[in-house]
């Protein structure tokens, strides 16, 4: 098998990873379907696969001990396309949700496979370039999602849940280009824990899923609340964050290796730009800028973790370790809006404009954080008597 053949394989899993996005276009049309629900359970449409990628993430990093990764993609596969396609059949709301739990199972094994296949097959700069690919396919995927679902659902909101058939197109394509890695057991008889320098990892992931969250859940109240802009206006804005996450992906290997242990440091600081950009935009045009410069930061940083956990521990807890930082990912998601509540009614803020003030100081602690971090392993990694 050719190495080029190899990685196509190994990206076209990451194109799946945000395949929950199908239904953003058409949530308004699900909600005139029903009119008898709450349109906050109808918003469960969207919440719900998160929620079950948070269980079954780290239950892949388990499982990848005792089955095979070609079955657990099959496992993955089936429950993404039947959780993914059925709602298109279904008139019962409570059957579409348990479908998009199905999907989330699905979710929950292929956000880690992703990078975890990477550190299987990749060593090195290659593996750093390819954790970056892996981010940028990812966004890739959520584009292709989003536009799929928005021309299909203007035939009918029902008709948004066939574009889950590209699940079934890459499944057949990642089966038969991808070889079985070779599995990393545990010895029988020896026990391997978590190194804690990894949990500050897990923290970081949680911390920054938060941050970008306040720019996903506030940016529609900003723009439309001050008439700076309309729907399409905030989809446009949306999409350049994502735009921006398939640019930095592309170029992460790059900045990896040039920033160093200096990496997330600087990323959470472009973070704090582009953030500072938006709290003080009065133009479409800056706020732009703004959710582009945060994409980047996004593009860059969540595979440099991938990167960074897969050498920090033993290999036969790579997946369990990247199982896990997926999980704190869609935990910071989920809670965010929980957390900004009490942060707001302690300090008096606002939804909208005064939540960006709020990401430019939780950005700005995080480079703090990740910089004493690293310097912290740096110390304890240098043999005594090294200056």
């Amino acid at each position: 098998m050719s190495r080029r053949t190899l990685k196509f394989g190994v990206l076209a899993v990451s194109a799946m990873g945000m395949g929950a996005m199908v239904t953003n276009p058409v949530l308004a049309d699900i909600m005139k379907a029903f009119p008898d629900i709450d349109p906050t359970t109808i918003m469960l449409i969207s919440g719900l696969p998160s929620l079950f990628v948070v269980i079954f993430a780290p239950i892949y990093g388990k499982l990848t001990q005792y089955l095979p990764k070609k079955t657990l993609f099959a496992i993955a596969s089936l429950c993404f396309a039947v959780g993914g396609i059925m709602p298109a059949f279904l008139s019962n709301f409570t059957l579409i949700l348990a479908m998009r739990c199905l999907l989330g199972v699905g979710l929950g094994f292929l956000l880690p496979m992703a990078a975890d296949l990477i550190s299987d097959f990749f060593d090195g700069h290659e593996r750093e370039t390819m954790m970056g690919f892996q981010s940028a396919f990812t966004s890739i995927g959520g584009i292709m999602y989003q536009l799929a679902g928005g021309f299909l659902g203007s035939y009918g909101w029902d008709y948004a849940f066939y574009a889950y058939i590209i699940g079934v197109i890459i499944f057949f394509a990642v089966h038969l280009t991808l070889p079985e890695p070779e599995r990393k057991v545990i010895p029988q008889g020896e026990k391997m824990k978590m190194p804690s320098r990894v949990y500050t990892s897990f923290f970081s992931l949680f911390a920054f899923q938060i941050i970008l969250f306040i720019l996903m859940n506030n940016a529609a109240v900003m723009l439309d609340g001050e008439k700076m802009g309309d729907a399409a206006s905030i989809g446009l804005a949306l999409t350049l964050m994502t735009v921006g996450g398939l640019i930095g992906g592309f170029f992460a290997g790059k900045v990896m290796r040039i920033l160093k242990e200096y990496t997330f440091s600087i990323l959470y600081l472009l973070c704090a730009a582009g953030f500072g950009i938006g709290y003080t935009s009065h133009t479409l045009l800056q706020f732009f800028v703004a959710t582009t410069m945060i994409g980047l930061s996004m593009g860059v940083l969540v595979p440099s973790y991938w990167v960074k956990l897969s050498v920090s521990v033993p290999p036969p807890l790579v997946a369990l370790a990247i199982s896990i930082g997926v999980s704190a990912m869609n935990i910071g998601g989920f809670v965010q809006p929980y957390v900004y509540a009490g942060i707001s009614k302690l300090f008096g803020l606002q939804i909208g404009r005064d939540s960006f003030l709020v990401a430019i100081v939780a950005s700005l602690f995080m480079a703090a954080f990740v910089f004493i971090d690293a310097k912290a392993s740096q110390k304890a990694s240098t043999p005594k008597g090294v200056a």
